[in-house]
């Protein structure tokens, strides 16, 4: 790469990407991320970079470890050109139905959430449940709107924004171990033993659409099995609430 070259420095690609220049940097030192190109003592990024944090990304809202990614990346790195890469990324992109990221800046964030959820404080608990990041130019990246669109809603029925982060914060604890069950099915059941040694491009993308229609799966196992829970327990609440009269 030289001078004139059309590389991105370490800020353009965290914002981007939307990945804080601090996790780039974890990234680059766990093996995830290969380092910038040096001109003198400024380092360049490229678009293979970008495309290496978004699929990061995304595995890791799937339930893969760091330790995982990096195995995986490994892997394809063994058969797989930057054009398969980018293939696989927007097949996993296409068929998992990725959430909707936003960036907004604090006066934008502000009109969509009460005042109470926007102190300093509660700023910084959101962020470090992983709802909310601020990125290197005073903005905050939230990596699902849903998070947004509902916690708003729920604040509008009364509930405290503190409360609503605890709820937040204990449900996904309970999730993260579904989906932990879940991958662990992925990985027993559903990845062949010889992936390793024969994975291309076209292997990867049969897993990428095996994991998506997984995660289609469980999505529904788990909203059936809520509305039961719901319907019941809620029937059960009313009833001791309104007591049948003889």
């Amino acid at each position: 790469m030289d001078e004139g070259s059309t590389g991105m420095r370490l800020d353009d690609l965290a914002q981007r990407s939307g990945v804080a220049s601090t996790t780039i940097r974890l990234y680059q030192t766990r093996g995830l991320l290969p380092g910038p190109a040096l001109v003198g003592r400024t380092g360049y990024y490229d678009d293979g970079h970008l495309v290496r944090l978004r699929l990061i990304s995304r595995l890791q809202e799937d339930g893969f470890s760091l330790s995982g990614i990096a195995r995986l990346l490994e892997s394809w790195e063994q058969g797989l050109d930057l054009a398969d890469v980018v293939g696989v990324e927007e097949q996993l992109d296409a068929l998992l139905r990725r959430r909707h990221e936003v960036v907004l800046t604090p006066a934008e964030l502000a009109a969509r959430l009460p005042a109470d959820a926007v102190s300093p404080d509660m700023l910084q608990r959101a962020s470090a449940l992983g709802v909310i990041a601020p990125t290197d130019d005073g903005r905050f990246r939230i990596p699902d709107q849903r998070f947004l669109d509902i916690g708003s809603a729920l604040a509008d029925l009364g509930i405290p924004s503190d409360v609503i982060l605890d709820e937040w914060d204990a449900l996904v604890a309970t999730t993260d171990g579904i989906a932990d069950r879940f991958i662990g099915l992925f990985e027993q059941y559903l990845l062949p033993s010889d992936w390793r040694r024969e994975l291309d491009a076209d292997r990867a993308r049969e897993l990428a659409r095996t994991l998506a229609r997984l995660h289609q799966l469980a999505a529904q196992v788990l909203t059936t099995a809520l509305d039961s829970s719901i319907s019941k327990l809620g029937s059960q609440r009313i009833g001791e609430l309104f007591p049948e009269h003889d």
